[in-house]
C-alpha cells in the first residue's frame, strides 16, 4: 500500500531552508531540527526524506546546480566551455563559500558521504562537461585522449579556490581555466 505522494513544494522548502541555514550558520550550525523549523515542515517529514544533514545538503546543492548550469552547443569548444565554467564559479560565488566548504569538510570526514557527493552531485556535472568535450572531439577540436584530465583542469583549480582562495573565482579566472583546457585539449 502506497502512502500519500510527496509534495514537491515541501521538498523545495526543506532544500531552501538547508541552504539558508548553512549559509547563515555554517555546516556545524545547521541541524535537521533547524531545517524543519525554518521550512515549516515537520521533523519527521525531513527525516523521511533525508537520513542525514549531509544527504540533505547534497540534494540542495544538486537542485541549485540543475537550475543554473547552461549546456550550450555553439559549435566551438571555447564558446561551450566558458559559460559552464562561469556558471560553476557563479554557483559558488553567489551562494556562500561556507556551503561548498561544508560539502568538502563532510566528504573528508567520511567515505560514504564522499561517495554520495561524487555520485549525486559531482559526476552529473562532470558528465555535462564530458558531453561538451565529446562534441568537440567529433569536430576535431580535441586530441587529448583523456577527458578526465581535461575536466580535472576545471574542477581542481575551482575546488582549490573554494577551499583556500575564494576570491579567485572570478570571470577572468574562468577564462584562464578555459584557455588552459583548450591548450591541453590539442597538445602540440
Amino acid at each position: 500500500m502506497q502512502g500519500r505522494p510527496r509534495d514537491p513544494a515541501r521538498d523545495e522548502a526543506i532544500r531552501k531552508a538547508a541552504l539558508e541555514l548553512v549559509t547563515e550558520r555554517g555546516y556545524r550550525g545547521m541541524s535537521m531540527e533547524g531545517v524543519a523549523a525554518r521550512s515549516g515542515v515537520s521533523k519527521q517529514a525531513v527525516y523521511r526524506r533525508y537520513a542525514s544533514k549531509g544527504e540533505l545538503l547534497l540534494d540542495a546543492l544538486d537542485s541549485v546546480g540543475r537550475e543554473v548550469f547552461p549546456v550550450p552547443d555553439t559549435g566551438s569548444l571555447r564558446s561551450d566551455l566558458l559559460p559552464m565554467v562561469r556558471a560553476a564559479f557563479d554557483l559558488h560565488r553567489y551562494s556562500d563559500k561556507a556551503f561548498s566548504q561544508a560539502v568538502a569538510a563532510e566528504a573528508a570526514q567520511g567515505p560514504d558521504f564522499a561517495r554520495l557527493a561524487v555520485e549525486s552531485v559531482i559526476n552529473p556535472r562532470r558528465d555535462l562537461f564530458r558531453g561538451i568535450i565529446a562534441r568537440a572531439r567529433e569536430r576535431g577540436e580535441v586530441t587529448c585522449p583523456d577527458d578526465d584530465v581535461l575536466i580535472d583542469l576545471i574542477y581542481g583549480p575551482m575546488w582549490y579556490a573554494l577551499l583556500f582562495d575564494f576570491d579567485r573565482l572570478t570571470d577572468e579566472y574562468a577564462e584562464s581555466i578555459t584557455d588552459a583546457v583548450l591548450a591541453a585539449a590539442r597538445p602540440a
